[in-house]
């Protein structure tokens, strides 16, 4: 597709899958990462790829000289295929901190706006996943509203966070 320095984004692999999902060192990082989107932790290679298997869904995987970094999902929310919505947006724990996680959206935000020709794009993301959320207002997103989801039991506050057409 494009890359950014050294990151290239490529679709989402079958192999990828145990790789991403050994990212989430605990079940907490797993919950932050994924919601309630799968049962147990840790997630099984063949849960992930059920995820996937459903139609507008566009898994992408985030490479450095071939070995991926990142992960993130594109999926079409509804039958309005001017809004794309980013989902399961995990930089390996071992490579943050190197900008991989902007350069990986920046070439998402791309992949949406040239390839699917999108005009919005949405995500949400847990309150205190704090880097995360500068991470994604450094690329253009906003905070557009607060949602409050039962995870484990537990209440955990979220952001709706978008970007439009300014983008």
């Amino acid at each position: 597709m494009n890359s950014h320095t050294n990151i290239i984004l490529r679709p989402f692999l079958p192999a990828d899958a145990s790789i991403i999902l050994s990212w989430c060192k605990d079940k907490h990082a797993f919950r932050l990462w994924s919601a309630n989107r799968y049962q147990d932790y840790p997630a099984q290679p063949e849960e992930m790829m059920m995820q996937y298997e459903r139609e507008n869904m566009h898994p992408l995987t985030a490479t450095v000289d071939g070995e991926p970094v990142g992960h993130i999902l594109l999926r079409y929310p509804s039958e309005d295929k001017s809004l794309i919505r980013f989902g399961f947006i995990i930089i390996n724990d071992n490579m943050r901190g190197r900008g991989y996680g902007k350069k990986m959206l920046l070439l998402a935000i791309d992949y949406a706006k040239q390839e699917l020709g999108v005009k919005r794009i949405t995500l949400g993301v847990f309150n205190e996943n704090i880097s995360a959320i500068k991470c994604y207002r450094s690329v253009g997103f906003h905070i557009t509203g607060e949602d409050t989801y039962t995870i484990d039991g537990e209440k955990w506050k979220g952001l709706e966070m978008e970007m439009g057409e300014d983008m």
